[in-house]
């Protein structure tokens, strides 16, 4: 099985290797620099989705199966205003499949720096934890935020899992 992937980040083709290799026997993923139309920090669900659209749209050649992974904030109910989602689209060519990752919440202070400042992600996430700027390829902010229980690797193949669940179970959604 073919799968072309909207994103060159290792974190990524891992995730979506890990969630389609839970199904399928051969799954080989081929990582596509591709340009999001969502801006660099996505600030509502819809921005999400249709930014893990437009990667997956520009990717559907030559495969299976196109993936477009894109993570955002969006506003919630909660202390800091706002939780992190990971919307993963799925493409085969005459639909779209869509899962999501568990949300979480955003300390006040990351929400501070990419809104009032106008950090980006890596930027504010590096401020925050007085680490390292890339993050975004390695565990994310959720596995500092988790203490390494859920790492970005994890926390993005449940939402492709999610995006897979009408493939393989389709019967229930005929």
């Amino acid at each position: 099985m073919k799968v072309n992937l909207g994103s060159e980040n290792p974190v990524k083709i891992k995730a979506v290797k890990n969630a389609f290799g839970k199904y399928f026997k051969k799954v080989e993923v081929k990582g596509e620099k591709t340009k999001s139309e969502a801006r660099d920090q996505p600030l509502n669900l819809l921005e999400i989705i249709n930014g893990a659209k437009s990667r997956v749209q520009k990717n559907f050649f030559d495969c299976d199966f196109a993936v477009g992974i894109e993570s955002g904030i969006m506003s919630f109910p909660c202390d800091s205003g706002y939780m992190e989602i990971t919307v993963a689209v799925i493409f085969d060519g005459k639909q779209f499949f869509l899962g999501t990752s568990p949300l979480f919440e955003y300390p006040k202070k990351a929400v501070e720096l990419l809104l009032k400042e106008r950090d980006d992600v890596t930027t504010a996430f590096a401020k925050l934890f007085g680490k390292e700027k890339d993050l975004g390829r390695k565990q994310g902010a959720v596995g500092e935020l988790t203490k390494g229980i859920i790492d970005r690797t994890k926390f993005t193949e449940l939402a492709v899992i999610m995006a897979l669940t009408k493939i393989v179970s389709k019967e229930f959604f005929e």
